[in-house]
């Protein structure tokens, strides 16, 4: 279940020495800046607007920024215009981003071990295998002699890669197939080959 909505936190408070439009007690209201932002499980995602309330406190009225008088309308834009809006609402972006930043390094050095991997294949090394029905299986180097590479093919198939952890424990065929390096290079340039495990 994710947990996402919106939020304000105030930013500022104000004196104004103006009039209160309802009961006019003079030097009695307080005009509130408030940051309204977007959260998912209460990190904030980004700002959205700035609104802002004003309370007499002799009388207790409080006016929201879209009802005030123009007068009071007037000085909450002017105190709106002098805040700033504050860093931290933007957190959830910068999450976002160093998570995206992170994977693609993850990615990219992924993608450069299982290219050097491919040309220097270890028995025991385990080829994660995309099939052409879009299932997911095994090969498990079985030896390596030379430029050729004898795997043996894992004997089930999955629809889910995480489903490939299982298939690891699980029986693989007697039957050993040989290919060249250069066709498991191949393999993994086309996609085919989409991870190699080595212990």
């Amino acid at each position: 279940m994710i947990v996402y909505g919106t939020r304000s936190k105030e930013l500022s408070k104000e004196h104004l020495v103006d009039k209160c439009p309802n009961c006019g007690t003079h030097n009695s209201v307080d005009v509130y800046v408030f940051q309204k932002y977007a959260h998912v499980f209460w990190i904030p995602l980004f700002p959205m607007s700035k609104i802002g309330v004003s309370e007499c406190s002799h009388c207790k009225q409080v006016v929201r920024s879209k009802e005030m008088s123009s007068t009071l309308k007037s000085n909450f834009e002017e105190i709106k215009s002098r805040v700033k809006t504050p860093i931290w609402t933007f957190s959830g972006l910068a999450l976002i981003a160093i998570i995206i930043t992170v994977g693609f390094i993850s990615d990219k050095k992924k993608d450069e071990r299982n290219a050097q991997w491919i040309l220097t294949p270890q028995a025991g090394d385990f080829f994660e295998v995309r099939t052409d029905t879009r299932q997911y299986t095994l090969f498990k180097v079985d030896q390596v002699e030379g430029d050729s590479v004898f795997i043996r093919m894992s004997s089930y198939e999955t629809n889910k890669i995480s489903g490939l952890t299982d298939l690891k424990k699980k029986e693989f065929s007697e039957d050993v197939f040989g290919f060249a390096k250069s066709e498991l290079q191949d393999m993994l340039g086309k996609g085919e080959i989409i991870d190699i495990e080595r212990k």
